[in-house]
This record gives structure tokens, sequence and C-alpha cells, in this order.
């Protein structure tokens, strides 16, 4: 009776675990970059994370925005239009 209970446990254990690792893979992976911008002799650091659903969570100065982008604007496209205004991004 031991060893139907023990094997019964062990099974439902590996039944549990494949089914949360595969619920771990279809998640988007989140990509994030953190951006220094001097304004008035003052560095401002910003995180911008992609959410991949075409919103970003931008976080500055511990308030967090979540933003739609522009439809046909990629993340990438995004930070180095951030870049161009004088930020370095990595």
């Amino acid at each position: 009776m031991k060893k139907i209970a023990l094997s019964t446990f062990f099974a439902g254990l590996l039944l549990f675990n494949s089914c949360s690792s595969s619920d771990d893979e279809n998640k988007p992976l989140e990509e994030c970059q953190t951006c220094n911008l001097e304004i008035l002799g003052e560095s401002i650091t910003s995180e911008i994370c992609d959410n991949g659903d075409g919103t970003i969570t931008l976080t500055t100065l511990g308030q967090e925005e979540v933003e739609e982008l522009d439809e046909g604007v990629t993340f990438a496209q995004f930070i180095a239009a951030f870049e161009e205004f004088g930020a370095t991004c990595n």
C-alpha cells in the first residue's frame, strides 16, 4: 500500500512540474534597457522595458508608466530615438 501511495505522490509531482514549466515557455521574454539622460547638469536614469505586446513600461524616479508604442514602431527603434535625444542606453 505504501508503494502505491508513494508512486501516486511522485507521479502527481511530476505532472505538476511539467505543467508549470510549459506555462513559463509561453510567456514573452521581457527586454529592458537602462538609459541615462543628462538634463541641466543632472543625470536622470530610466528603465524602459518591452512588454512584448506593443507596450513599454517606463520607470523614472520611481514612477512607473505603461505607454503604447506607435503602430509599426519596434522596441529597438524606440530606444534608438531615445538615444538621439542624448541618452545613453545599455
